[in-house]
């Protein structure tokens, strides 16, 4: 059974840090990097939304400062203004100017409280000042409220507040539809009462103090503790100059006053006044530009259109965005622990496409952010960190694996272990295989008449012979045993026809020794091998002391008929027992023995002398 721990565990862990980050964090690297790839989508779906020519802007612009005079104008200029709308059978208007002191001509105040008690849905601005210091995702605290002067004798239901939060990277990304004055009381924002005046009754936005939740209509608007929601952006981010302005329909003030635009231009229309000239500065960056602005009032625009397509961008609920993080990371892992080499890295990079398309689609369709720069970071930490773990348990593989089979097989078939899946057969496995032992005959007279460095050394050459041929068929060199060979064809790793390879060994050894003997033959060495081989079950496996040695070697009847055949084999000969004939049938030229009494064996046994492949005859 695979070990699945240690992946489990980077995954979950990795998991765990993304949840933290993404649901915990406080506008640092990561709510920045997932701020800016929002806005970067949210932009590039501007471009598929028109701005409402319902709602238009009169701004208070630099010729407009040049003809009127320098801040603050006297407030019949506005009574005027509103007048001249109104009449014209506006919608309602709203001035983005805060009026909070008495003016010094208590008639120019007077002409102001007129039209606006004539006309209750002319709306002006509260200013709320918040504490420094705000408890994090609670309601924010509220230091002072700053309202219209008492000389304007406005109503309640006329003020709204004009408050725009900027999120920690200066950006405003939210819409406060409510703020609590000293005493507790919500204050809606100046977009809310436009957008109700635009919005058919059974539509508009309402605080539920029973629910402790915003409501369009029937449906829930998804605000957060502060009573604030993302707002949507109707206005391109280019084009955008400090004199043009791409986006809602704009004049400049003193030309609606004039009349160069006749105020009929206004009918049924949602006006918002506010300051565009420079020296009123009022600008703010959004998520369409980080480079370009957009004015107040602008963004207020902005604002109660969004009220009215009622489209409301929110984070996905904190359970969505756990599993999204945990799929995400876990698949990453998978890859990284199961998929190997450029198919590893193709994997991880489908992944990750898959995941923005998923992203891009659960935005588009659902007005829903969930995680994605942090969610990418997660899924490159697990798969980077479950690739450098398998690296190391490769490393540790091929090492146990040159450790444990480097002396019995070749080169080749220890890549081949490590390259298979196939359990590698250890610690006592029973398994079918072929046995064969060789001997060096008339190896020990010739001993005794040279010296023991020759000895040694044609002991050696005989030796790598056989370890040569037994590697290049695919066999495991069980043991060296004196001046003769352990061989073991079909483990431990899996042979098919094993009992051919291991014969097909034996003529190649009978090969070898005619021509060690023409190289050696200077010294006058002739010597050969006699070779017994026979095929059946054994059990297979380390045999030994786990804290001394443990030898790699096979144990059974098998190998005890295969080294009772090698010790009754000629020089020169190869015997084969009779289970070996038998599953080989005509493939090699075989020569029967005869029945001969082995030691250990109770009957005899059926014994074939190797003569050559039937290719070969």
């Amino acid at each position: 059974m695979k070990n699945y721990g240690f992946p489990l565990g980077i995954a979950a862990l990795v998991t765990i840090i993304a949840v933290y980050v993404y649901g915990f964090g406080t506008g640092g690297t990561f709510q920045m990097a997932e701020h800016a790839l929002r806005d970067a989508l949210r932009t590039k779906s501007v471009a598929e939304q028109a701005p409402d020519d319902r709602i238009k802007i009169i701004a208070i612009d630099e010729e407009s400062l040049n003809q009127l005079g320098p801040f603050p104008w006297p407030r019949s200029v506005y009574a005027d203004m509103i007048n001249n709308l109104m009449e014209a059978g506006a919608e309602s208007v709203a001035l983005d100017l805060l009026l909070i002191d008495p003016a010094s001509d208590e008639q120019d105040d007077a002409l102001l409280s007129e039209q606006l008690q004539r006309y209750p849905q002319v709306y002006l601005p509260v200013q709320v000042t918040l504490q420094s210091r705000q408890p994090d995702a609670e309601s924010l605290l509220v230091e002072r409220v700053d309202r219209p002067a008492a000389s304007l004798h406005v109503r309640e239901e006329q003020l709204g507040h004009v408050n725009v939060l900027p999120d920690p990277d200066g950006v405003i990304r939210h819409m406060t539809l409510g703020l609590r004055d000293e005493n507790g009381e919500l204050i809606p924002s100046l977009d809310v009462l436009l957008a109700n005046r635009m919005l058919p009754e059974g539509e508009r936005i309402r605080w539920e103090e029973e629910k402790q939740a915003w409501l369009r209509g029937d449906k829930p608007i998804p605000t957060d503790a502060r009573h604030q929601v993302a707002t949507d952006f109707f206005t391109s981010a280019y084009g955008y100059g400090e004199s043009e302005l791409n986006g809602y329909d704009r004049q400049s003030f003193i030309d609606v006053l004039t009349g160069v635009v006749d105020a009929e231009y206004y009918k049924d229309t949602t006006v918002l006044i506010g300051p565009y000239a420079t020296s009123l500065s009022d600008k703010h960056m959004t998520p369409l530009s980080r480079t370009m602005t957009l004015h107040g009032v602008e963004i207020h625009a902005n604002m109660v259109q969004s009220l009215l397509e009622g489209r409301f961008y929110k984070e996905a609920p904190f359970g969505w965005n756990v599993i999204a993080l945990a799929a995400g990371i876990a698949a990453a892992a998978w890859c990284g622990n199961r998929v190997r080499g450029v198919l590893g890295a193709g994997c991880a990079l489908l992944l990750a496409g898959l995941y923005t398309v998923i992203w891009i689609a659960v935005y588009e369709t659902g007005s829903v952010f969930i995680p994605y720069f942090t969610e990418i970071c997660g899924m490159t930490a697990s798969y980077t960190l479950l690739l450098a773990y398998r690296s190391r348990e490769e490393r540790r593989a091929r090492q146990q694996v040159e450790e444990l089979f480097g002396r019995y097989v070749s080169p080749a078939v220890v890549t081949e272990l490590l390259r298979s899946r196939e359990p590698i057969r250890v610690g006592g496995t029973r398994c079918d295989i072929t046995v064969m032992f060789i001997d060096i005959r008339g190896f020990t007279p010739l001993s005794e008449r040279l010296a023991p460095e020759e000895t040694i050394q044609v002991l050696n050459q005989y030796l790598h012979a056989c370890a040569d041929v037994i590697f290049r068929h695919q066999g495991t060199l069980d043991k060296f045993i004196g001046d003769g060979v352990m061989a073991i064809f079909g483990a431990p790793y899996p042979l098919e026809r094993h009992e051919e390879h291991a014969l097909q060994a034996a003529l190649s050894l009978v090969k070898r020794a005619e021509l060690l003997k023409q190289t050696l033959g200077a010294k006058d060495i002739a010597v050969q091998f006699g070779i017994g081989i026979q095929s059946g079950e054994a059990v297979v496996g380390n045999i030994g002391s786990e804290a001394l040695r443990l030898d790699y070697t096979a144990i059974g009847d098998t190998v005890n008929t295969a080294a009772r055949l090698e010790s009754q084999a000629k020089p020169g000969q190869v015997l084969v027992g009779e289970e070996t004939v038998r599953r080989l049938g005509s493939r090699f030229n075989m020569s029967e023995v005869g029945p001969l009494k082995l030691k250990g064996k109770s009957e005899p046994v059926l014994v074939y002398e190797l003569l050559a492949e039937q290719e070969e005859a």
